[in-house]
């Protein structure tokens, strides 16, 4: 086979399979599921205060309440930078498919009944928090001066990815966002129940399998039916002068 047969079957090859990955990452995910409007002045009152980089600061602060009587703030960034423009282009796009939009959003939720709030710190662990007049604890530690007006517990932003921390961090600076109740378009349009209850890492492997498998059945049916029953061969025959 010529080099060049070869170079646009591999290419064609490629594009079947970013094909699918696409459409597996996409699916549908975009749900109303989940959802509780917004209500009250209680999400004012306990909401939290965020710092983070001047170079990477969120956008805005939406909420809605949950059905066990926390308040979940949804704190907005137009993306994640990690310092390498390729992966941070090609997550984008990965990110567009499953989430809907290229936002980065991080929630911390806050319940006001018995002083609890809750938020994803480093390795997407997830935090439990009891937070008093003025300091907070947490996994037998004690940090002092975390909590403002008694209710407004302080979040720092940790890393590139926007993972939070009750410890301040060097270089940030407390930002000041605009926040308003969560409406159903935007629910929907920033895919939260999907962001919320499903695994983007989990999602990827799914659908690169789905993608091997796909594109090796169906490029073999199509080398069957085309090559090996002789249609490619008859096609061009009919096509010739």
């Amino acid at each position: 086979m010529p080099r060049w047969k070869k170079a646009l079957f591999a290419g064609w090859i490629l594009l079947d399979f970013l094909m699918i990955v696409s459409i597996s990452l996409y699916e549908t995910g975009y749900t109303l599921e989940g959802y509780l409007p917004a209500h009250g002045e209680k999400a004012l009152r306990y909401s939290p205060i965020i710092y983070a980089l001047p170079s990477d600061r969120p956008e805005l602060v939406l909420y809605t309440f949950e059905r066990s009587g926390g308040v979940t703030y949804y704190v907005l960034w137009k993306g994640e930078n990690s310092g390498k423009p390729v992966v941070d282009q090609l997550y984008d796009y990965v990110r567009r498919l499953f989430y809907g939009s290229a936002e980065d959003i991080e929630s911390v939720t806050v319940y006001p009944l018995n002083r609890t709030v809750t938020f994803e710190t480093y390795n997407h662990e997830r935090v439990w928090t009891t937070f008093g007049v003025l300091m907070c604890s947490y996994d037998d530690s004690v940090i002092n001066d975390c909590v403002e007006n008694r209710t407004h517990v302080k979040i720092y932003t940790a890393t590139w990815n926007h993972a939070f921390s009750l410890n301040p961090q060097k270089n940030t600076i407390r930002v000041n966002l605009t926040m308003k109740p969560m409406s159903p378009t935007e629910y929907i349009h920033y895919a939260i129940f999907r962001r919320m209850n499903e695994s983007i890492k989990d999602a990827i492997y799914r659908a690169l399998a789905v993608a091997a498998v796909l594109t090796a059945l169906i490029n073999m049916a199509g080398y069957y039916v085309l090559v090996k029953r002789g249609i490619a061969g008859r096609i061009r025959l009919r096509l010739k002068p």
